[in-house]
C-alpha cells in the first residue's frame, strides 16, 4: 500500500553483481526518519557493521534519496540527497543537489537509490519507473558533465533527468562531485568519486508520471498557497529571486567577511569586477530548480575570441573560490573558470581552495613545477586545473585536497580546512558564528549544515560578534531545521518562511503522520546524533572538533581593526553545544539515537 507523500519504494543496485530489485518503503521507518538525509542515514548506519572501510572501496554504500515533499505543489522542495562514505574526509559525507533529479525519483516512485559494488566496465544506470537497466557507459568515459549529460538526453528519449560525473570522478579526483541538469552540483565531500569509483558514470531517470498522493490534498493546497504570497513579499527570497546568490559579494565584501588571497584578506580588492552586476550585459535569464518559483540561478552567455563559447550558471561560493581565494578578477575570465570546473565535475568551494593553497605554497619553495604559480594568473589556474583532474605531475598530490596535500608538504598549520572538508566563502573571524559551524559540523568545513553565518547576519542570538549561549542556541536551531530541510527536502533558502509550524502543517497535511513540532526537533536532534555516532565509529573525536591555526594565530584586518577567533570563544562554543546536544565533555553522545 503506497504511503501519502511518498514514492513507495526502496531500489537497490549492486554494480558487481549487474543485478537491481525494488522493495517496499516501512511506513514505521518513513514516520521516524521523514527522508532525504534522515532516512538515507538510517539506512547507511543499518547496511554498515564497521565503518573502517576504504571510501573508494566497492562496499562504500552510495545512497541518493528524496522525501515526502519533493515533485508537488510544495515550493522550494527540489533537493535530493546523496550519502555516503567521504573520499576526502573519510568521514560521514553527505551533499545536496538541485535541478530536477529528486522529484524525477518520486514521480518515478523511488524514495532511496542503494547502489554497492563496483561494475567491471563503465556504466550508466536507467530507471524506466519499475524497469531498472545496468547500461553500458564505455563511450560516454572521458567526456566532460555537460556532453554526458547531452548525449544520454539523445539517447534516452523522453522526459528525463540525469546525474553525471565529469573526468575528475572518473579519475577519483576526492574532491570530485555529481552534476545534474547542467549547472546543479551535488558539490561537497566528493561524491563523483564515490561514483568514479564503482565505475558508475551517470544514474539516468525517464518517466511521464507526475501524480502524486497526499493524505490532505486540499489542506496541502490551502497551506502553500499562503506560502506563495509570503515568498512574493519577504525581500530576502525576493532578492534571491532578482540576483541570485551573486548579491552576496557585494555584501561580504562591503562587511569584511569574503575570504581572499587564501584566507589571508576578508575584502577583494575590484570585487565589483566579479559582482553581478559586472554581468549585466550577458545575462540570458533566470534559471531555475524544476518547480521552484524563486529561480535564483542567474545564467549567462558569453562568446570570447579567447575562451569560445561560455554558458554558466553564476553563484556566490564559485565567485568566492575563483575570484577570492585566487585573486581572479578578471569578469570572463572567472565565468569561464567556473564553467571549467562544472564542467571537469570538481566542487568549486575545494577546487578554489586547493588552487590557492599550491599557490602559497608554490611561494614558500614546497612546490616544485614547470609553471609559475601567481594569484590572479588565469593561465596558472587553468594548467593546475588540468593537472588535477588528470592526476598529473604536481595533480596528483593536489588532487587528494588540502589536509592531505599539506600533510605530505609539511605546511599542516598554513592549510585551512575542518576534518579535511575546504571551508565556504566566510571568514569566521568576522563572522562567528560560523566558529562553531566549522568547528562541529559533521562533514567538516561547511555552511549548510549548522547555518552560523544566517545567525550572524539576521542578528539570532545576538551580533555578529557574539558567542555566548544564545549564539549557540540559535545555531542549534537553525541545525535542526536544516536537517529537516534535508530530509523533506526544503532548499535552504527556504529558512526564511519555513519555519516548524509550517513545516508540521505541511508534513502532516502530505503524509498524514500527525506530528507534533516538539516531535519534530526531536527527530532532527536524533539525526544528528545518529550521524554523530556514525562518525565517532569513523574515527572522529573531540580534537577534530577545532579551527585551523591561522584562525587563532593569524589576524585579519577590517574598518581598521584586527580581527581573529580566540582559543576561549571557540572552546567555551564546543563545550556549550556539546552540552546542549546531551553529548559528554569529550563530544560523544550520552544516548544511542
Amino acid at each position: 500500500m503506497k504511503i501519502p507523500g511518498y514514492g513507495g519504494k526502496i531500489i537497490k543496485v549492486n554494480l558487481t553483481e549487474k543485478t537491481a530489485k525494488i522493495e517496499e518503503l516501512n511506513e514505521k521507518l518513513a514516520r521516524e526518519y521523514i527522508g532525504g538525509l534522515g532516512l538515507a542515514t538510517y539506512y547507511f548506519k543499518k547496511i554498515h557493521d564497521d565503518f573502517k572501510f576504504n571510501p573508494l572501496d566497492p562496499n562504500n554504500t552510495l545512497i541518493i534519496a528524496s522525501g515526502p515533499f519533493n515533485g508537488g505543489l510544495i515550493p522550494m522542495s527540489t533537493k535530493a540527497i546523496l550519502v555516503f562514505k567521504s573520499p576526502l574526509t573519510s568521514i560521514f559525507g553527505a551533499s545536496v543537489i538541485g535541478g530536477s533529479f529528486g522529484s524525477y525519483m518520486k514521480w518515478a516512485g523511488a524514495d532511496l537509490i542503494i547502489i554497492k559494488g563496483k561494475a567491471s566496465n563503465p556504466v550508466y544506470i536507467l530507471i524506466d519507473n519499475e524497469n531498472i537497466e545496468i547500461k553500458d557507459a564505455t563511450k560516454l568515459w572521458g567526456l566532460g558533465a555537460f556532453e554526458t549529460e547531452k548525449t544520454l538526453k539523445e539517447q534516452v528519449k523522453g522526459n528525463t533527468s540525469i546525474l553525471t560525473i565529469g573526468p575528475a570522478g572518473e579519475k577519483l579526483v576526492k574532491f570530485a562531485c555529481v552534476n545534474n541538469d547542467y549547472w546543479r552540483q551535488a558539490g561537497r565531500t566528493g561524491g563523483g568519486a564515490v561514483f568514479g569509483s564503482k565505475n558508475l558514470k551517470a544514474i539516468v531517470i525517464k518517466t511521464d508520471r507526475r501524480q502524486l498522493k497526499y493524505y490532505d490534498l486540499e489542506k496541502l493546497k490551502e497551506l502553500t498557497k499562503n506560502l506563495y504570497e509570503l515568498m512574493k513579499k519577504h525581500k530576502s527570497i525576493q532578492s534571491y529571486a532578482l540576483r541570485g546568490t551573486m548579491g552576496a559579494v557585494e555584501v561580504a565584501n562591503v562587511l569584511g567577511f569574503f575570504p581572499t588571497r587564501y584566507w589571508s584578506k576578508v575584502q577583494l580588492d575590484s570585487y565589483e569586477k566579479v559582482s553581478w552586476d559586472a554581468y549585466k550585459e550577458y545575462r540570458k535569464g533566470k534559471m531555475t530548480c524544476i518547480g521552484c518559483p524563486v529561480a535564483c540561478h542567474q545564467y549567462v552567455e558569453i562568446n570570447h575570441p579567447k575562451y569560445g563559447q561560455i554558458k554558466v550558471s553564476l553563484e556566490y561560493e564559485n565567485t568566492f573560490a575563483i575570484a577570492g581565494l585566487c585573486e581572479i578578477t578578471d569578469t570572463i575570465a572567472m565565468a569561464y573558470l567556473n564553467m571549467l570546473i562544472d564542467d571537469y565535475g570538481l566542487d568549486t568551494i575545494s577546487t578554489g581552495n586547493v588552487i590557492a593553497f599550491a599557490i602559497e605554497a608554490y611561494k614558500r619553495g614546497k612546490i616544485k613545477c614547470e609553471k609559475t604559480l601567481e594569484y590572479g594568473d588565469v593561465n596558472s589556474f587553468i594548467w593546475l586545473l588540468n593537472k588535477i583532474v588528470k592526476r598529473e605531475g604536481i595533480g596528483d598530490l593536489l588532487a587528494e585536497g588540502v589536509a592531505k596535500t599539506s600533510e605530505k608538504l609539511g605546511l599542516k598549520d598554513m592549510a585551512i580546512h575542518v576534518k579535511g572538508l575546504e571551508p565556504p566563502g566566510y571568514d569566521p573571524r568576522t563572522l562567528k558564528g560560523m566558529i562553531l559551524s566549522y568547528a562541529v559540523s559533521f562533514r567538516g568545513a561547511c555552511h549548510l549544515r549548522l547555518m552560523g553565518y544566517h545567525a550572524d547576519l539576521m542578528g539570532l542570538g545576538g551580533d555578529r560578534y557574539s558567542t555566548g549561549e544564545e549564539k549557540v542556541d540559535a545555531i542549534i536551531d537553525l541545525e535542526n531545521k536544516g536537517i529537516l530541510y534535508d530530509s523533506l527536502p526544503i532548499c535552504k533558502f527556504g529558512r526564511y518562511i519555513y519555519d516548524w509550524e509550517i513545516m508540521t502543517k505541511l508534513l502532516n497535511a502530505a503524509t498524514g503522520f500527525n506530528y507534533e513540532v516538539n516531535e519534530l526537533k526531536q527527530i532532527a536532534s536524533n539525526i544528528v546524533t545518529m550521524i554523530r555516532v556514525i562518525n565517532i565509529k569513523m574515527g572522529v573525536k573531540k580534537e577534530d572538533d577545532y579551527l585551523p591555526p591561522r584562525f587563532l594565530n593569524e589576524e585579519v584586518d577590517y574598518k581598521q581593526k584586527k580581527h581573529i577567533v580566540k582559543q576561549s570563544e571557540m572552546e567555551q562554543m564546543i563545550k556549550t553545544y556539546y552540552r546542549k546536544r546531551g553529548w559528554n565533555e569529550n563530544g560523544v553522545p550520552k544516548k544511542k539515537p
